[in-house]
């Protein structure tokens, strides 16, 4: 069982009940990321994306890979879009399948480099470190983000954070506003 400090400086032990809420995260997420991409929100749907490889015990790594790869591409975030090929092109290694993967990060990547063109970044709540927006855990302190449930970023400025009092994830009070029910548990939210 996990424990320690989260980055709102909780105490939190990933209990039974913790775990049980895991499948549903990743599956909300999942279908999250593919709300965000059909919409075009392409840079949300990366984040979500790149949320979503903490989810590949439960969702299929096929699938995680291949939907960063293309929100990345998408998003124009060549370097992660060609670390998304690299994993998918391994798992097509491991299945012995055709190389479908590789043929088409060879034309994506003689028109452009593998190389992220985005440099958005955030301070780390903890230790003040200036850090990519996209990261769940900050490299300089270890400082675990949780991750907003409305739009899949990370909750790094923990200072208008709405919790859930059902299932206790959270988002940016900006975010939930517009929403009657958790996008999570659906239970009423009530003002």
């Amino acid at each position: 069982m996990e424990e320690g400090w989260n980055a709102i400086g909780n105490y939190y032990s990933e209990s039974i009940v913790d775990k049980a809420w895991r499948g549903a995260e990743a599956y909300h997420f999942l279908m999250l990321a593919q709300r965000q991409l059909y919409a075009g929100s392409v840079d949300d749907a990366m984040k979500t994306c790149l949320h979503l490889r903490t989810f590949d015990d439960i969702l299929n790594e096929e699938d995680i890979y291949s939907l960063l790869a293309l929100s990345s591409c998408a998003n124009r975030a060549f370097g992660t879009c060609s670390r998304a090929f690299i994993k998918l092109e391994s798992i097509e290694e491991e299945l012995g399948n055709s190389n479908d993967y590789g043929e088409l990060a060879m034309d994506i990547f003689t028109k452009h480099g593998p190389k992220d063109t985005r440099s958005n970044r955030a301070e780390c709540a903890n230790c003040e470190t200036m850090i990519p927006d996209w990261v769940n855990t900050c490299p300089s302190c270890q400082t675990k983000f949780p991750t907003c449930i409305v739009t899949g970023r990370p909750l790094m400025n923990l200072s208008k954070v709405w919790s859930c009092n059902t299932c206790h994830h959270q988002a940016y009070e900006e975010d939930i506003t517009m929403k009657r029910n958790c996008p999570l548990c659906h239970f009423l939210i009530r003002v």
